[in-house]
């Protein structure tokens, strides 16, 4: 289909210039001819090899509203700031993976002075880092690099009773192979 596009649009350019007299025939036809043919073989090598950046898989959410937890609720990263790949689910506040390979997750919180800002981050249920900060207003954070398989899950828990700031709170990740 594409092809046969072209070389319409090059007959008609073809027609065109040679009906002004900007051109001869035949000279015009070889090039068009062989720009076509280029083209040709550009287009079905796009198509064999996809698009590129379609790979990439990347998120950033955060907390829309300041929120007290409590321990072992998930943090309500609710507000997407990018997400390419749509791993990140708005709706249960998790992370999954669209492919397998290497991930970096990157969790920070701003907290209140009254709570300990404990947190862990989750892989399919299952603690694999923690991130602990003290009971005074301040941002804490982490990054973690996890193999994950197709299909798996990360998420952000407390792990005791914290207060965390809504739009100063975010959890961002990307795949790095």
């Amino acid at each position: 289909m594409k092809s046969a596009t072209l070389m319409c649009v090059s007959a008609c350019v073809f027609l065109i210039l040679v009906s002004t007299g900007l051109v001869q025939g035949k000279s015009l036809l070889a090039i068009m001819s062989k720009q076509a043919e280029t083209l040709h073989q550009g287009l079905d090598l796009a198509s064999k090899v996809g698009d590129i950046g379609s790979n990439v898989i990347a998120f950033t959410a955060i907390a829309s509203n300041s929120k007290s937890y409590s321990s072992g609720s998930t943090i309500q990263f609710n507000q997407l700031k990018i997400n390419l790949g749509n791993g990140f689910n708005t709706g249960n506040y998790r992370f999954t993976a669209p492919i397998g390979g290497v991930y970096v997750f990157s969790w920070s919180l701003s907290l209140n002075s009254n709570y300990r800002g404990n947190s862990y981050l989750k892989k399919n249920g299952s603690n694999y880092h923690s991130l602990n900060c003290e009971k005074t207003y301040q941002q804490c954070g982490a990054t973690v690099a996890m193999p994950l398989k197709k299909g798996e899950q990360v998420w952000v828990t407390s792990a005791t009773t914290i207060y965390a700031y809504g739009t100063h709170s975010s959890f961002s990740g990307w795949k790095i192979n």
